[in-house]
């Protein structure tokens, strides 16, 4: 279990039990950072206190994300490209939308008191840090980034909770009664407004780097807590991951008049955010394997290609218990680990209806070498594929294995397709249509409007094709982040916005009326709090 920091512990212990039972194992990180659980009289005296609380806050945020594998549960199964060969299963509930099912591990997933965990802990960091600032080591400008984390953070917890429940509770102070406290729903959109508001007014509070140079007013420059960002990657949230949040939030909203400015801020700068897209010359290695993109903090070389994650580092041997909290758990098989089938998989009419160019970096089949090779997938052929892409672990004696991919929250192709969808949604169709191929100049397939040439003259030439042209503009945006994106928690909460945008679906629209499209709520959280009431929808 994780050594958080002795006030937050005392704070969420009713829920870390929960929480933590469930979903993460020992955290070397977090031990050598944290401090033993203790009285809360002695908390918030001392540097010490103020890094093994902010600490204890990413520790608790991932958590609450891993817990059963959650972040890929709630936000790639639901009506969208997975299939289980669990007949029967949780997992095959939530594929089917069928979220009243009386299953193991249902209960556990509409229970949203480990977020609000989370969110306490926030709170708490908020409201007491400042304490610490008696040890003249902790300065005013350490305080003043941190408290700006933990308000980001505390953004993306209810941004999270809003998409998968709804109208949520607000809490925006420390409790004493933990979640007993008698509290009812806030409407999705105060609570999401609350966000922005928050999210902006503390975005001039974080540096643009940790642990190296700087580019904010502030000037933070050096270690951060002896880090360099080397070692830090966006282990901490900065800048440009509070902008990352805010453009979640108006994408969830389908706010594309206030998401495109802020998408293509991050889209400028992603030098100044040490990122960049994966170019070609990298795909194959940096999307998948051992040392891809998703392994630890995300770094390699001079750039995080993370761009907003809650990471896990393998060195420090941090992993789930048999991996829970790393997608590998649900998509991996033989001959990766020792079982037959994974618990999730893309069928193979899914994977030749996405992949429609055989040049495709991404694609089974991989033209260089004129066979089927282990890119995205592995045993294309075989009745269940096996979903590659994430495979950053190492086997262990005892048979488990320990896992060091990330929870993706964005990444740079995020954002470009993001402003893809703003464009086309702003009727600007060739500049829409230039972010879609961006992506795609990248990954050697056929552009949607443009001949693309990615070696420049002389090269190939990727010619729009009847494949790639197919259905429009919008469904091949979509379509190429559902490629692109595949696995790393987008499917189900673009489904809802590629259907609210064409608002054509009577049956899905239906769903989004009856508030079908979020989660029931735990009874453990009825019968704890009368004052909240059930997702109509889920009544029935």
């Amino acid at each position: 279990m994780y050594k958080l920091n002795k006030y937050i512990f005392n704070k969420a212990v009713l829920l870390l039990s929960l929480v933590f039972s469930m979903s993460v194992s020992c955290t070397r990180q977090l031990d050598i950072e944290s401090t033993e659980a203790a009285s809360s009289i002695n908390m918030w005296q001392s540097y010490d206190d103020a890094k093994s609380g902010l600490v204890g806050l990413y520790g608790l945020a991932r958590a609450a994300l891993a817990n059963d594998n959650a972040h890929w549960l709630y936000g790639d199964l639901r009506m969208a490209d997975f299939a289980t060969p669990r007949s029967g299963s949780y997992i095959e509930a939530i594929i089917k939308n069928r979220l009243n099912e009386d299953l193991p591990g249902m209960e556990d997933l509409k229970d949203w008191r480990r977020f609000y965990a989370a969110i306490d802990a926030c709170n708490t960091f908020i409201e007491k840090s400042g304490g610490c600032l008696q040890d003249t080591r902790y300065s005013a400008l350490y305080h003043k980034v941190d408290v700006a984390q933990a308000h980001i953070l505390r953004a993306f917890l209810y941004l999270y909770v809003s998409r998968i429940w709804g109208d949520v509770p607000l809490v925006t102070s420390a409790t004493t009664e933990g979640l007993n406290t008698n509290l009812t729903r806030t409407p999705q959109r105060q609570v999401l407004d609350f966000c922005i508001n928050d999210v902006k007014l503390y975005l001039d509070s974080l540096p643009t780097e940790y642990g190296g140079n700087d580019q904010s007013k502030l000037k933070f420059t050096g270690p951060y807590y002896g880090r360099t960002w080397a070692q830090i990657g966006n282990f901490y949230w900065g800048y440009w991951q509070g902008m990352t949040v805010l453009a979640q939030i108006y994408a969830w909203m389908g706010d594309y008049e206030r998401l495109e400015p802020v998408a293509r801020k991050i889209w400028d700068n992603l030098a100044q955010a040490k990122t960049q897209l994966v170019g070609y010359q990298n795909a194959n290695n940096y999307l998948t394997g051992n040392n891809s993109i998703f392994y630890g903090n995300g770094v390699i070389g001079s750039y995080c290609y993370q761009l907003l994650s809650l990471s896990y580092n393998m060195d420090n041997k941090e992993s789930g218990p048999s991996g829970v909290g790393h997608i590998e758990s649900l998509t991996l098989a033989d001959p990766y680990i020792p079982r037959q089938k994974p618990d999730i998989y893309v069928p193979r009419d899914t994977i030749d209806q996405l992949f429609y160019s055989i040049t495709d970096l991404r694609h089974p089949y991989q033209s260089a070498a004129s066979s089927y090779q282990s890119v995205y997938f592995t045993n294309y052929y075989a009745s269940i594929p096996v979903l590659s892409k994430f495979k950053t672990f190492a086997p262990a004696a005892n048979g488990f294995s320990i896992y060091g991919s990330c929870i993706p929250l964005s990444r740079a192709e995020d954002i470009c397709l993001l402003l893809a969808e703003c464009y086309l949604y702003k009727g600007t169709i060739g500049d829409a249509q230039g972010f879609l191929e961006r992506i795609r100049l990248q990954r050697f397939t056929n552009g949607f409007a443009n001949n693309l040439r990615p070696l420049g003259t002389g090269g190939p030439v990727y010619v729009p094709t009847d494949r790639s042209r197919e259905n429009g503009l919008l469904w091949n945006i979509f379509r190429e982040r559902r490629v692109e994106l595949m696995g790393e928690g987008y499917g189900w909460y673009d489904l809802i916005r590629y259907k609210k945008y064409l608002a054509n679906d009577d049956e899905f629209n239906k769903l989004v009326e009856q508030g079908g499209i979020y989660w029931p709520v735990s009874q453990r959280v009825l019968d704890n709090n009368p004052l909240i009431e059930q997702n109509s929808y889920w009544k029935r």
